[in-house]
């Protein structure tokens, strides 16, 4: 057997026939009512028919064997097999399930370690903390695997990947589709499986993609739609435009309280793809000097930057791609994306 093999030296399509032939395992009443139910059947044929008792033992063993054998493959340690990979850190109802072959899917709860060798579908939008840096995020509707640590497949849908420049992991993280493989180089991307074509979209930094064919460096400000292992279509894209608008519904909580607005300000500027402009030196001061309070726990990045401001000296304005701030506040006030 053939295939893309883990870190820890297994095939991509073990764990997949691995996860996908594990079920639930049988309580110990359960295997002892269907054993007495196979003795007693067993033993009223033996009553009836003398001397064609072993087909009826052959049976009954071989029904012992089996349920012997579902409930060790699918036994306790289940729930810690595999390589964590990520955690859930928020989602949207109806919610984000484990995805099996031959029993029930299971829902996950907040604070759920996502592991290798599992496939996911996120019903609902979704964040997830990477297991070494950044975070993962996941279009309603969407379906993914994770084949290993740094290694994500994804099925259907959509996802964002933010992993910040400077930031050092323990391996590359690698997306792939059918059109390769793609590995972030301090970078904002996204990611969407679209009639079965990719399109990925880099925001931030560049992305390497690597196919059978060929292989290239997308950079930033850049969508690219491959068809059949090949680039098809290639464009630029605005880094703050309404593309992005999906991701930031699940932004990661940035913690305000005693932090200097200037952290802030940074934050909502990355994460709204614009560049911040601080218009002149007081407001630089300010900006530095001033230590908020409270939480914007919830919020959006944009309605975040509303809320802080409104309870500062400064100003902020919206120019094309900029979070603009000055003391004085000149220039224009429109203070909607």
């Amino acid at each position: 057997m053939s295939g893309i093999r883990t870190e820890g030296g297994e095939l991509e399509v073990d764990l997949v026939l691995r996860d996908g032939l594990s079920v639930s395992p049988l309580s110990a009443e359960a295997l002892s009512r269907i054993r007495t139910a196979a003795e007693a059947e067993w033993r009223a044929n033996v009553g009836r028919r003398p001397g064609r008792w072993l087909p009826y033992a052959a049976a009954a063993s071989l029904l012992a064997l089996t349920l012997t054998g579902v409930s060790w493959f699918s036994g306790a340690g289940r729930a810690d097999h595999g390589e964590p990979a990520a955690r859930l850190v928020q989602f949207e109802a109806p919610g984000v399930l484990e995805v099996h072959t031959l029993r029930r899917d299971t829902s996950l709860t907040d604070g759920t370690v996502l592991r290798s060798g599992r496939t996911y579908r996120a019903n609902g939008q979704a964040l997830l903390d990477l297991e070494d840096s950044g975070n993962l995020r996941v279009a309603s509707d969407s379906e993914f695997a994770i084949v290993a640590r740094d290694v994500v497949r994804l099925n259907r849908g959509e996802i964002y990947v933010d992993i910040p420049p400077g930031t050092h992991t323990r391996a590359a993280f690698i997306v792939r589709t059918a059109a390769g493989e793609f590995r972030h180089v301090g970078t904002q991307f996204a990611l969407a499986i679209i009639h079965g074509q990719t399109r990925l979209r880099v925001r931030e930094g560049s992305v390497q993609w690597l196919a059978a064919d060929g292989e290239s460096t997308v950079q930033a400000g850049t969508e690219v739609v491959f068809s059949n292992g090949t680039k098809s279509v290639e464009r630029p894209i605005d880094s703050s435009g309404t593309e992005w608008d999906w991701t930031a519904t699940t932004t990661p909580d940035f913690e305000i309280d005693n932090r200097p607005l200037a952290e802030f300000l940074e934050w909502v500027a990355r994460e709204s793809g614009r560049k911040l402009i601080l218009a002149d030196d007081l407001a630089r001061k300010k900006a530095e000097s001033i230590r908020m309070h409270g939480s914007v726990h919830g919020l959006a990045p944009m309605q975040a930057l509303s809320a802080v401001m409104a309870a500062t000296e400064l100003r902020y304005d919206l120019p094309a791609g900029q979070v603009r701030v000055s003391f004085e506040g000149e220039g224009s006030s429109d203070r909607t994306r």
